[in-house]
């Protein structure tokens, strides 16, 4: 399993999550709601005293499985929905790309919420509304227009779900444009991959020529290149979000 950790200048990211935002401390016990491939999962373990793992689906669960060997790392299978947690566990919550896939993702930011310990911080990271309409534009078959994105919000709708949930939100940033573009080409030039699992069926040279060029001009302009292109063209924002003291 690949893990995930990546220094931005003069500090350190687990996966796109800005450390200087959320920190991750030995003491912490954190909830990865939503795994998928369990990307974040080696990296939190070095760092925090205990981290758990959700997933509604089996097939990533087994692969997360066979991946992961930290002691300090349980998985287990559930609807974020409903998590088989007592209220209040968790000092920190992770849930990226997940709440897209629901119909009504206020339940599920409700039991986000309900694991969550008070003055405890939530992540949660969500497609921009802009990249969803351009790429369901592009092709019809991406994955709104195929029923998987069912619920694409502006970015104040979002904040707007996470108050009535009694989560204070502290900051937000613009990620992950280096993806952008390539779902960009993606959907102007469609590959073949299996929806089940998201995995590609095809090696492309086009698509390694991308990543090497894209590569080679973050690495020449010392990240700038994905830092201004986060302002323009983000395919993801991310929340960070504090879970009201005295909310149950």
């Amino acid at each position: 399993m690949e893990t995930v950790e990546k220094e931005s200048g003069r500090y350190s990211r687990v996966g796109m999550i800005d450390t200087r935002v959320c920190r991750f401390n030995p003491e912490d016990v954190v909830l990865d709601a939503g795994t998928g491939g369990g990307h974040l999962l080696k990296t939190l373990s070095s760092r925090c005293k205990a981290v758990y793992a959700t997933d509604i689906n089996s097939g990533f669960l087994r692969r997360v499985r066979r991946g992961i060997s930290e002691p300090n790392v349980a998985v287990a299978q559930a609807d974020v929905t409903r998590m088989p947690f007592k209220s209040s566990c968790f000092s920190k919550v992770v849930c990226s790309e997940v709440l897209e896939h629901l119909t009504d993702p206020s339940n599920a930011i409700a039991e986000l919420h309900r694991v969550l310990r008070p003055n405890g911080t939530l992540v949660v990271a969500v497609p921009t509304y802009f990249s969803e309409k351009l790429y369901s534009r592009l092709n019809r078959k991406y994955d709104q227009n195929q029923g998987e994105h069912v619920t694409i919000l502006q970015r104040d709708d979002w904040i707007r779900r996470f108050r009535q949930a009694h989560l204070q939100l502290f900051a937000v940033r613009n990620e992950n444009f280096v993806p952008a573009l390539y779902w960009t080409f993606r959907n102007v030039f469609p590959i073949r991959y299996d929806s089940s699992s998201g995995r590609v069926l095809e090696t492309r040279l086009s698509d390694r020529l991308f990543f090497v060029a894209t590569s080679v001009l973050n690495k020449a302009t010392f990240g700038g290149f994905s830092q201004l292109g986060n302002v323009v063209f983000a395919k993801s924002w991310y929340f960070y979000l504090v879970k009201e003291r005295g909310a149950s």
